[in-house]
């Protein structure tokens, strides 16, 4: 560089005009390249992609809002003492289940490609929250709120990276044994519960041995209500599926009747649930 400024103006001028048309096509190049970035992520057809309610939104009519009153209120019954029992399984006080029963919701609004999905906490994640945030302290949410966070950043990242195809390289055999795992262990954490048992440690061979040696300090009362709820829950199921045999119109009365039952049927575990919070057993 110190070279070609030695030499003399009409040397330097064709140098300098090269490297001004290199620059002027190097930048017509990003711009260019800039152009077409922005039009394909920051296209109209993008922004339906990234937000589904642009498309579904106006074509929306009072008879998409009559079945969706009843979806709410069937998937509402059957959300709302999942999320309570699901905050007993991670080990946080009821109002935490509460909050990811229905926060998730609002978003999928905006953002949700699935009409069929329930967003909610499940089993498996409420068994990892109880593993991974448990804190010494009683109630303390702190640990899970901050899972929270990173899981969702994770999810944000993944979304925004387009990398939901990573799913299809997990095989179901594995799938399937990390569900029936997750089940099993579920069901036996929470015996201890049915049985009204205290002092009993949370990891997996641990639980068995404690709730097989404390089997004799067994609440009466606690598994006579526990299994007054089951076999509540087994004949409201029952219920759901009655079917009715009619020889012609059935009256006004009887329609209503039968939706009554139907939606206790629907609201079975919102039932149980309550009886359990209004007699405070565990």
């Amino acid at each position: 560089m110190a070279e070609q400024w030695q030499k003399g103006p009409n040397e330097r001028t064709p140098l300098l005009a090269e490297q001004s048309h290199f620059t002027n096509q190097v930048q017509a190049k990003m711009k260019t390249k800039v152009k077409s970035c922005c039009q394909k992520y920051w296209s109209l057809n993008n922004l339906k992609a990234t937000l589904p309610c642009i498309k579904w939104i106006p074509q929306y009519r009072l008879k998409h809002f009559q079945c969706d009153l009843i979806a709410g209120l069937t998937v509402g019954l059957t959300v709302i003492p999942q999320g309570l029992a699901y905050a007993r399984i991670a080990e946080l006080p009821p109002q935490y289940g509460l909050y990811s029963a229905f926060m998730g919701c609002f978003v999928y609004c905006f953002l949700g490609t699935s009409k069929d999905i329930t967003l909610g906490p499940t089993a498996i994640m409420s068994l990892m929250t109880a593993d991974f945030a448990h804190t010494p302290v009683k109630d303390d949410a702190t640990y899970a709120i901050l899972l929270t966070l990173v899981g969702g950043l994770i999810q944000l990242a993944m979304g925004l990276f387009k990398l939901g195809f990573l799913v299809n390289f997990i095989s179901f055999p594995v799938i399937n044994g990390f569900t029936s795992a997750a089940a099993i262990t579920i069901a036996v954490s929470q015996i201890k519960n049915l049985l009204g048992l205290k002092g009993v440690r949370r990891d997996f061979i641990y639980c068995v041995y404690d709730t097989a040696r404390k089997v004799p300090e067994t609440k009466v009362w606690d598994l006579v209500m526990g299994l007054i709820c089951m076999a509540i829950l087994i004949i409201l199921k029952q219920v759901k599926e009655l079917k009715f045999r009619d020889n012609g119109s059935p009256s006004t009365k009887v329609k209503v009747a039968r939706k009554v039952l139907w939606l206790v049927g629907t609201g079975k575990k919102k039932v149980t649930g309550s009886i359990l919070l209004n007699t405070n057993v565990p």
